[in-house]
């Protein structure tokens, strides 16, 4: 209990004090900096949380990339936040979330439209922000889930691969890697069918109770599996891109668990 509210507390300093700074190193739109930032400033949410993360493969180099990658909580984030310069996308009710949308506003995320009807609208924000060089990263399943078990791959998602990305050197095909990441022990013990509503956060469950929970629980171990990147003009179609990818988080899953 006092372990918990000493890093609730430390949460709040810790965050309110990045949010300021990083308000002021994007003034100066130096891109490094503001990534180098960012890192810095997750990988410190991670140290407050006890969240310690090993990381296999390597962030692809070449650009435009899109990340995607499986979604079991908001930890997620962090953990991408702290070894990658991926910027978030974000569903559009959390531009009106309090505190929330001011965290995700300052990050530069990309607040997009999970409906088929503004799926559209969605892909150009995106390919916007790809084509100034950002990297971003999509959660294909749409929403969490239990952490056991994968949910399909939204293959309009997928869209954005399908037309080549302007660039500031022309037009470019877009890159894809997929990213896997994994919850392996709480407390140095594997994590058991007990412990995973812990972890995941999906449902109808209530953010704060979750989190609250989530502080109480010590060290978490944590994996992230970068794979290689593809194109499209590896597959025959979006479809058959993204059951690609489902595939192979499925398969690091799988040997995980």
């Amino acid at each position: 209990m006092i372990k918990a509210t000493i890093k609730l507390l430390l949460l709040i300093l810790w965050l309110t004090l990045c949010v300021i700074l990083l308000w002021f190193i994007k003034k100066t739109k130096n891109r490094i900096w503001r990534d180098n930032f960012c890192n810095f400033g997750f990988s410190g949410v991670c140290s407050i949380i006890g969240l310690v993360i090993k990381v296999e493969g390597e962030l692809e180099q070449r650009r435009p990339l899109l990340l995607v990658s499986n979604h079991i909580s908001y930890l997620d984030v962090m953990i991408l936040g702290a070894k990658t310069t991926a910027h978030f996308t974000p569903k559009s009710e959390m531009a009106k979330w309090p505190v929330i949308s001011t965290i995700c506003r300052v990050l530069d995320s990309v607040f997009i439209e999970r409906s088929v009807d503004r799926i559209k609208e969605s892909r150009a924000k995106i390919i916007a922000a790809l084509g100034k060089g950002e990297v971003l990263s999509l959660f294909p399943e749409g929403t969490t889930g239990d952490g056991r078990h994968l949910l399909p791959f939204k293959s309009s998602l997928f869209s954005i691969a399908e037309q080549k990305i302007m660039t500031d050197v022309g037009e470019c095909e877009l890159l894809i890697q997929p990213a896997v990441i994994t919850y392996t022990s709480i407390g140095s013990l594997p994590i058991d069918s007990t412990q995973w509503p812990d972890i995941a956060w999906y449902g109808d469950m209530v953010l704060a109770p979750h989190v609250w929970q989530l502080l109480k629980l010590g060290r978490i171990d944590a994996k992230l599996t970068l794979l290689p990147a593809v194109t499209m003009s590896q597959f025959a179609g979006r479809k058959e891109l993204a059951a690609y990818c489902f595939n192979e988080t499925a398969q690091v899953l799988q040997a995980r668990y």
